[in-house]
């Protein structure tokens, strides 16, 4: 029950991050520590951009939701986090991005 009660709390923090990224603010910017969005982020929708600025924004709540796609089995993922990001280095600078969000 516990559990249960934490997933919940995780998703309505996410639902609440995803909602303040859509706003209408026109500049949702990627921190310059982070290495730059690769093409296939850049060449998908604005939505897809903004969730992956999001995600580096907010690893640890994005590292708390669970992955149902099924890339544990191939990839190894624990969590939504391993889907939009592949590696970070020193302060939690991404140093790699994964493609398997845009698939």
């Amino acid at each position: 029950m516990k559990r249960l009660f934490s997933l919940i709390i995780i998703c309505m923090t996410m639902i609440h991050i995803v909602a303040a990224c859509s706003s209408n603010e026109a500049n949702v910017t990627l921190d310059k520590k982070h290495k730059p969005l690769p093409d296939y982020v850049l060449n998908s929708s604005e939505k897809i951009k903004e969730t992956y600025i999001m995600v580096s924004n907010y690893p640890e709540v994005v590292a708390n939701v669970p992955c149902y796609c099924g890339c544990f089995a191939q990839d190894g993922h624990k969590s939504n986090l391993d889907c939009y990001i592949d590696h970070f280095g020193e302060n939690n600078a991404v140093e790699e991005w994964d493609a398997m969000s845009i698939s």
